[in-house]
C-alpha cells in the first residue's frame, strides 16, 4: 500500500491515465485519493460519495449547486455526494487533490 504520494508522482500518474485528467493514487475502504487536472473545461458529473478538493495549485472559480466562489492554491472546498459541481474559468496550472469518502449518498442526509 503506497502512503505518501507526491505531487510529481500524482503528476505523471495523470498523463498515463485514460482521460488524462483524473488518477486514483490510493483506495481502502470507501477512501479514494485522487489527482485531478483537467483542460480547458470540467466536464464531471455529481458523485456519490462525499468529497474534498484541496488546490495544489492554480486558481479560478468553484461552482457548487447555485454558488459560485473563486479559489486558489491552498484552498480545500468541499463538495457533498450528488450535488453538481464544476470548477470554471481556471488558470492553465490548475491541479487539485481529491478525496472521495464515506458511503454512496453521503455520510449525513
Amino acid at each position: 500500500m503506497t502512503t505518501r504520494m507526491t505531487k510529481q508522482a500524482a503528476v505523471e500518474a495523470v498523463k498515463a491515465s485514460d482521460d488524462e485528467m483524473y488518477a486514483v493514487l490510493l483506495q481502502r475502504g470507501s477512501l479514494e485519493i485522487g489527482f485531478y487536472q483537467p483542460r480547458d473545461e470540467d466536464p464531471q458529473q455529481p458523485h456519490e460519495q462525499d468529497e474534498v478538493y484541496i488546490v495544489q495549485s492554480g486558481h479560478g472559480h468553484f461552482v457548487v449547486g447555485d454558488n459560485r466562489c473563486p479559489f486558489e492554491a491552498g484552498e480545500a472546498l468541499f463538495v457533498p455526494a450528488g450535488v453538481v459541481h464544476r470548477f470554471e474559468d481556471f488558470s492553465d496550472d490548475f491541479a487539485a487533490w481529491v478525496v472521495f469518502y464515506g458511503p454512496a449518498g453521503g455520510e449525513c442526509p
